[in-house]
């Protein structure tokens, strides 16, 4: 199962990516195809683990999550 976390800007998402992969987190920068209102400018960080450590780690190194789906 993939997670999608929602971030505000490219450079969050590739901070995010790095992030998680110096967690041992296999990570990947996308670009939502038809983002909505609220999901920034539309860039995604998806990783094929669902664990809920991954925001709170994300979040204590400063990277502001916008969602999850």
């Amino acid at each position: 199962m993939s997670l999608y976390i929602k971030v505000g800007s490219i450079t969050n998402a590739q901070r995010a990516r790095s992030i998680l992969q110096r967690n041992s987190v296999k990570a990947y920068v996308q670009r939502l195809e038809d983002p909505k209102p609220g999901d920034g400018c539309g860039y995604v960080v998806k990783v094929e683990e669902s664990e809920k450590n991954l925001i709170q780690i994300l979040e204590r190194n400063g990277v502001r999550v916008l969602g999850v789906e």
